[in-house]
This record gives structure tokens, C-alpha cells and sequence, in this order.
């Protein structure tokens, strides 16, 4: 078995070529062993093609679990040396409207119980807190570029979290960008021919500040990024189903992004929804990105609540998921 552009290829050799043969020709004469073993075969692929490892060569996300801990991911990075993953709410400490997998320090949350769900949520992919980087995130569109000597910031207490800083980028291996979410839309990067991530934080300030592109930017200058061959995963955030807003955002939106397309969807009188994911997803075509490039999770945070915190279903009492990646080697 070869890889070769991101597929997976089967080399068969002479000798399998001839095995195959006489085992085609023994199924021949038993055929039910044939149609069992077929089946087998099929389940297998379909197995693979459902949790995202292999349809057409794209990448598709999958929920992952290990050791009691769910998090949405991507196979085809997690095979390539990417540990990443978007967290959901269960497998935690925390109690009542933080139940239970709260990973957000700068909620009314119990701190103990934070710390515990974050060494939690890490140990999921054998990494120490101390090797995780948080900022502290306003809404902005500032970028910070972070390396070993940030390790642990922000991981055990809020107020040395690097500030001012809603996206961060590295090239560093077993550096941990984590960060925070209720609601707002994750963004992760991987340049695979530079082997450099990032991870950005889009609420809506953050969408109409460019953030997604601001983050892509740095990138290129850093790193020598190219938008053609970047990878992005746009992960659970609220939806075009949930995400409500008035006029007077609605018409903030049409004048900064008027050359995007079916974004706003008008409601009734002064409501509006606004689709945050795809918006983000637009804006980075435009920046360059191949939109084969991008994978998106359909999952709303709002709506699944069994799932996710969702600052705005749970009137602003709730806890937050984590958004983690970092290089492996």
C-alpha cells in the first residue's frame, strides 16, 4: 500500500496477483465464502468513507473518542502528524450549566474542575497542559505568531494568557494553540509543504475584521503559505439556522461584504439570519484558497446542545469547547 496524493493506493505485487487468482478460482466453486468475503471488503471501505478517511480525496470530519473524551476532527491530519481536534461538552467535572466538559477559564466555573477538563480533553492526545498556548480573546482580528517560549500560557491561569489575540500561527512542532468557543466559528489552518497551523477565532466582529484572512496573511509572510495548497477546517459554530440578527447588523454586513453571496437571509420586520460559517468560507476563496481545500462541519452549536455550549440558546450561562491543534513532529 503507497500513498500518493493524499489517496491511498494499493500495489499489488505478482505473487498477490497469482494468490488472488487461486483464491477468485476457489470462490468460484464456493461462492457463498466469495459473497461473505466481498461483503466484508465492502463494509470496510464504507466504514472508512463514513468517518472521513476517503471520499474522492477530500477531507471529511469525524468524531473521534478516546479515553471517554469527543471531539470532532479530521482524519486525513490526525494521520499526517496533526493533532487537532474541536471538543464537545461531555467527559467532564463541571456542574450545572457547565456540565461537564467545560474548558473555559473566564467563566464562573469552578477553576479546579476547569483545569482538570482541560488535562482531560489534552491527555486525549497524549500532551501535557504545559505545552498549550491560549490567548485572550476580544472579538479582534490580531494575530500572533507564538513558539516554545509561550508553552503554558494561558493553560493554568487567564490572566497570562497572551493578550489581545483572537487567532494565533506556528510552525513549531509540540506547540498547542487552544481556544474557546460558544457559538463563534472556529477556524483551523495546516500548510502541509510548510508544515505550519493556525487556529482563528471568528465571532462576528472577528468575520467583519477579516480575521480569517488576517490569520491566512500571516501565514503567508511567516511561513511562505501558498492559498492555493493551504488546508482549512471550518469547525461547529451557530449555524445559518440560529444565528439571528437585526437590521442594523444586517445592513453593517451587506455594506462590508456586499460582494459575497446569500449570507443574510431576511426573517420577518427587522430579523435576519446571518450564515457566519460560509461567510468565513467566502472570504477565504476570495483570499486564494482552493475551495476543495475546505472542509466544513454542518454541525450548529445552538441546535445541538446535547453537544456543544451555546452561549446563545443557554442565555450567556454556559461553559466552552476547545479548539486544539498542533504538530506532532
Amino acid at each position: 500500500m503507497a500513498s500518493s496524493g493524499g489517496e491511498t493506493v494499493l500495489m499489488t505485487t505478482q505473487a498477490e496477483s497469482d494468490r488472488s487468482k487461486l483464491h477468485y478460482s476457489h470462490c468460484r466453486r464456493f461462492p457463498s465464502i466469495f459473497l461473505l468475503q466481498a461483503g466484508q471488503i465492502i463494509f470496510i471501505h464504507l466504514l472508512r468513507y463514513f468517518n472521513g478517511y476517503e471520499r474522492q480525496g477530500q477531507m471529511h470530519w469525524i468524531f473521534e473518542e478516546r479515553n471517554q473524551i469527543k471531539f470532532v476532527s479530521l482524519g486525513n491530519w490526525l494521520q499526517s502528524g496533526v493533532d487537532m481536534g474541536f471538543s464537545t461538552r461531555q467527559g467532564g467535572v463541571s456542574q450545572q450549566v457547565y456540565t461537564s466538559l467545560n474548558l473555559g477559564l473566564h467563566v464562573n466555573d469552578d477553576e479546579s474542575s476547569v483545569l482538570e477538563n482541560r488535562k482531560r480533553y489534552l491527555a486525549a492526545f497524549g500532551i501535557d497542559l504545559d505545552k498549550v498556548v491560549c490567548g485572550q480573546q476580544v472579538h479582534g482580528n490580531q494575530v500572533r505568531k507564538v513558539g516554545r517560549s509561550h508553552r503554558s500560557r494561558g493553560a493554568f491561569h487567564l490572566v497570562d494568557a497572551i493578550p489581545d489575540c483572537d487567532a494565533m500561527i506556528t510552525n513549531i512542532p509540540e506547540v498547542y494553540l487552544l481556544s474557546f468557543y460558544a457559538d463563534c466559528v472556529p477556524l483551523f489552518y495546516y500548510d502541509p509543504a510548510n508544515r505550519a497551523i493556525g487556529t482563528a477565532h471568528c465571532g462576528w466582529k472577528g468575520t467583519l475584521g477579516g480575521i480569517a484572512t488576517q490569520t491566512l496573511a500571516a501565514m503567508q509572510s511567516e511561513f511562505g503559505t501558498s492559498p492555493d495548497t493551504v488546508q482549512i477546517f471550518i469547525g461547529p459554530g451557530i449555524g445559518p439556522c440560529c444565528f439571528e440578527i437585526k437590521v442594523d447588523l444586517a445592513s453593517q454586513v451587506d455594506e462590508n461584504l456586499a460582494d459575497l453571496h446569500d449570507i443574510i437571509t431576511h426573517i420577518e420586520g427587522d430579523v435576519y439570519k446571518w450564515d457566519l460559517p460560509d461567510t468565513n468560507r467566502q472570504l477565504l476563496v476570495k483570499a486564494g484558497v482552493n475551495p476543495a481545500h475546505i472542509t466544513m462541519c454542518e454541525l450548529c452549536t445552538s441546535c445541538r446542545t446535547d453537544l456543544f455550549y451555546s452561549y446563545r440558546k443557554e442565555n450567556g450561562e454556559t461553559g466552552r469547547m476547545g479548539a486544539l491543534i498542533g504538530l506532532r513532529f
